[in-house]
């Protein structure tokens, strides 16, 4: 019969399988040093492992991932404070094109987008990750800690943001 530190290792085997990609976004979304995320990422997973005992289940689990994710990037950033904007690499993909020249104009498009992204403040970066994950207002407000009234309205202004951004990027 398996012990309680055996079941909890299963639990979080299980937790960083399932959350892995949302908890890489989130170190790319809110650290300053691109260099670090292996670090970060790592002190995510410890501050997890440190909290899994106190998971009451009031909260949907990769709700409760996130919120451990993200005050723990604030918390590395504060405590490295490195505030450089680094661009987010792999943060997303495009399905590609049959040819060369269409698959440059994608990666070209992508490039853009990442380096807008970039050029965000933190929390609007991990809202836009979120939107783009599919995330429900619910659950961007429930992740972020604000209003989802609050969460529509930053949405709106982040993408309009990202919109002007694009557009005067020079190619």
């Amino acid at each position: 019969m398996p012990n309680i530190n055996q079941k909890q290792e299963a639990f979080f085997n299980e937790l960083v399988k399932a959350n892995h990609a949302s908890i890489l976004r989130i170190c790319r979304a809110y650290l300053y040093e691109a260099s670090q995320a292996d670090d970060l990422y790592q002190e995510i997973l410890y501050q997890i492992w440190k909290s899994i005992q106190s998971f009451k289940e009031q909260a949907k689990i990769s709700t409760w991932i996130y919120r451990i994710a993200v005050n723990t990037a604030i918390n590395f950033n504060l405590k490295n404070k490195r505030h450089q904007h680094q661009s987010m690499p792999d943060l997303f993909s495009m399905p590609y094109e049959e040819t060369l020249s269409q698959k440059q104009e994608q990666e070209a498009k992508l490039d853009k987008l990442r380096y807008c992204i970039s050029q965000l403040e933190a929390q609007d970066r991990l809202i836009i990750s979120l939107v783009l994950e599919n995330k429900s207002y619910k659950e961007i407000a429930e992740i972020t800690g604000i209003s989802m009234t609050n969460t529509g309205v930053k949405i709106s202004r982040i993408k309009t943001r990202l919109l002007d951004l694009m557009e005067n990027l020079k190619p």
